[in-house]
């Protein structure tokens, strides 16, 4: 709703305390101004701040965090993998440390190339031309990062701390640097010849049940069985709102689930009115011309299916 479906789960380990201490140094550095309960805005400073950083840094549109969070770790294990062991087995080396000691990665590495059948030489081309054209269409330090990364024979690939360090660059703005480049060879494998690469992919990550987080799987579930979300609140012993959370995501990425349920064709009409009239999403300045007492929750529910393209409001 927000627009930040490309930032989620980009720092998985980054710990509250660690987002706290960087608060406190932008505050002491005065590049943000509290607005509120753990609330901040850009001061004039921070503004100027970022638009050098727009022009020191790159742009990362490929970047596709709410998408690929659970799919990406995957194929990045499964790549890094299969780029080893066809670079040991092309230089007939026979004896070597697997990047990846996990044996669900190992396993599907060594039934892919099984299924394959073709020779090390001529795979290991092929990806080689796959990863070369993906890599090649990218700016920046991208795709030298990720290269950094990746072990072969006789070679051992860098952690991001190591890779960020020798390109000169501080270690978050390397993270989303190799998730960019990262999401961006998954989407082309998806969508172009790339049957290596595409092979790699988990067969489920284009689906858009995938990108639910699992409470809200598990909500989806017993919606799909009728249940209200009074229901849902009870038999899962959650709170109502955390229940219209869920409702709001599965209607940003079902397509299928349809909103008549929980808000009328009258009552949809009526916040789209409103949010044309404002020109703007932002919840409050629409819910300021609704009939008092209309939930955030409706307006929520329809401004997400409308931002997907659906003008009319309906399911």
């Amino acid at each position: 709703m927000y627009g930040l479906d490309s930032y989620f789960a980009v720092f998985p380990k980054l710990s509250r305390e660690e987002w706290d201490t960087h608060l406190k140094e932008l505050r002491k550095l005065g590049l943000i101004e509290p607005a509120g309960d753990l609330t901040y805005v850009c001061s004039a400073s921070g503004l100027s701040a970022l638009e050098d950083w727009h022009i020191q840094y790159q742009e990362m549109p490929h970047l596709n965090g709410f998408q690929f969070k659970e799919s990406a770790p995957v194929f990045w294990a499964r790549l890094q993998l299969l780029v080893q062991v066809l670079s040991c087995m092309v230089h007939q080396t026979h004896s070597f440390i697997p990047v990846q000691r996990q044996i669900d990665h190992q396993r599907f590495v060594k039934g892919w190339l099984k299924q394959d059948g073709r020779e090390y030489k001529i795979i290991s081309h092929e990806l080689y031309e796959e990863i070369l054209k993906c890599l090649d269409r990218l700016p920046g330090m991208g795709p030298e990062l990720f290269v950094m990364l990746l072990t072969g024979h006789e070679r051992a690939g860098m952690t991001l701390g190591q890779a960020a360090r020798r390109l000169g660059i501080e270690h978050y703005y390397a993270q989303i640097l190799f998730l960019d480049t990262l999401h961006y060879m998954m989407d082309s494998a998806r969508k172009e010849p790339f049957p290596v690469l595409n092979g790699l992919l988990v067969r489920n990550e284009g689906h858009k049940e995938a990108v639910l987080t699992n409470s809200t799987k598990t909500t989806w579930r017993l919606v799909q069985q009728g249940m209200t979300i009074e229901q849902i609140a009870r038999a899962r012993r959650l709170k109502i709102n955390t229940v219209e959370d869920h409702i709001v995501e599965i209607a940003s990425f079902i397509e299928e689930f349809e909103i008549g349920g929980y808000v009328t064709e009258e009552e949809q009409q009526q916040i789209i009115d409103a949010a044309n009239s404002v020109n703007t999403g932002q919840l409050r300045s629409i819910k300021e011309l609704l009939p008092e007492g209309f939930p955030y929750f409706k307006i929520r529910l329809v401004m997400t299916r409308w931002k997907g393209g659906d003008t009319h409001g309906e399911a």
